[in-house]
């Protein structure tokens, strides 16, 4: 198969959060597998430019990708709006219809990745006009509580350009039992499958007991409480902050690395809070970590703590699971099944609430690294990239068959 994906941004724009990062390794998955990927994204990586050629294709690791130069006349015309500089914006990218046009009497499936942005709006519609199977992915935005925020731009946006290409589309693509549900609740009836995002298995668990980063010193007998994503409002991180300073003089041991891109300018009043509460040097801000750094944050940490308000499928806690670490979670993380399968707690996103599942945790360390074998073995099973782009492949021939018999 050749397949087209729409997708609102291509690594390395790791600005922008998890999709970036699973929809390259599905891409790349599919590539091994003998199939030909090319995605059309923009050179946005939130409020930067990528350094990479536009508007022409470029082979990174196998996949053909185009990085449309991006316009942003709104952000241009009013840079002094805040919300504009905390968000990845339209991606209008003018070149990229022209070139959609052409490619697109090769392509057997389209695969749009992210909601409200024109590569999908773009390739969606070209999709259509082309008759050509078209897969649509929400990525966890029209989740209710995400829905709340911004609500009323998004409710317009949903019903004018998003309702008519869903309807139109071959297959919805869902994360979560609960996407089907937020698909239903616009009143889409396209037919949906869920495919849940994949994970990489880590061979090795050994870690180093000690990491010097200059965000901070973690020492061998540190307990260390992981979060790890966009220090965003929606994503939970003041609660988080909030319930381990009502539990950190307990446990003198205890350190909580808060990991993330300061997107929403936020840690600088988290600061101003941990140093009244005389726990400076316990909270660490390391801002958006990768490569070994991250690796080594994964496997090091004895607790991985998500309280977010909304998640599509969040990779974080994949890849903490993969690590052996167990998880925190709220319900809005939508992965019940760690605490069915022992490998985490799903609690209320609330301080009082985290505060005493922080407790009980980390009052039982063996507890925790029994919670961690469970999780990696649990990804191991049902998460590995292998058994997820074979689930996508299947799902794509079902759907190629099933727009031949309607066309």
């Amino acid at each position: 198969m050749k397949i087209l994906y729409a997708a609102l941004g291509y690594k390395p724009a790791y600005r922008l959060g998890g999709p970036i990062h699973t929809v390259a390794a599905t891409a790349e998955r599919l590539v091994q597998k003998g199939h030909e990927v090319v995605v059309f994204t923009t050179n946005s990586n939130l409020d930067q430019n990528l350094d990479v050629p536009t508007n022409k294709p470029i082979n990174v690791d196998g996949v053909q990708v185009w990085y449309f130069k991006r316009e942003e006349p709104i952000q241009k015309w009013l840079p002094f709006l805040p919300y504009l500089s905390k968000s990845s914006g339209f991606l209008y990218a003018p070149a990229m219809k022209a070139q959609l046009s052409k490619i697109m009497p090769s392509i057997d499936v389209v695969h749009t990745q992210m909601p409200y942005i024109y590569p999908t709006y773009a390739a969606g519609n070209a999709a259509i006009r082309a008759k050509k199977p078209l897969f649509y992915n929400q990525r966890g935005v029209f989740d209710p509580e995400r829905l709340k925020f911004r609500g009323i731009k998004k409710k317009l946006y949903i019903k004018a350009i998003e309702l008519p290409i869903m309807q139109k589309a071959t297959t919805l693509i869902a994360l979560t039992e609960a996407e089907v549900s937020s698909y239903r609740a616009l009143g889409v009836k396209t037919p949906c499958r869920v495919i849940p995002n994949g994970v990489d298995i880590v061979d090795s668990l050994q870690y180093p007991s000690r990491i010097d980063c200059s965000f901070g010193d973690i020492s061998p007998n540190d307990l260390v409480i992981l979060f790890m994503a966009r220090l965003h409002p929606i994503k939970g991180a003041d609660r988080l902050i909030n319930a381990f300073l009502r539990i950190c003089n307990r446990f003198p041991r205890a350190k909580l690395v808060m990991a993330g891109p300061d997107e929403w300018g936020l840690v600088q009043k988290f600061r101003q809070e941990i140093i009244k509460a005389g726990m400076g040097g316990r909270v660490l801000f390391p801002g958006m970590v990768t490569g070994k750094t991250k690796q080594e944050l994964l496997s090091r940490a004895d607790l991985f703590c998500l309280p977010s308000d909304a998640e599509g499928f969040s990779m974080a806690v994949l890849e903490a699971l993969a690590h052996s670490t167990a998880v925190l979670l709220s319900p809005g993380c939508h992965f019940p099944e760690v605490e069915q399968v022992g490998a985490g707690l799903v609690v209320r996103p609330e301080p009082d609430a985290l505060a005493k599942a922080l407790t009980n945790l980390m009052d039982n360390p063996e507890k925790l690294k029994e919670m961690g074998e469970k999780g990696r073995d649990f990804v191991s099973r049902y998460y590995s990239w292998d058994t997820i782009t074979n689930q996508l492949i299947e799902a794509y021939t079902e759907g190629i068959e099933r727009n031949k018999s309607i066309r």
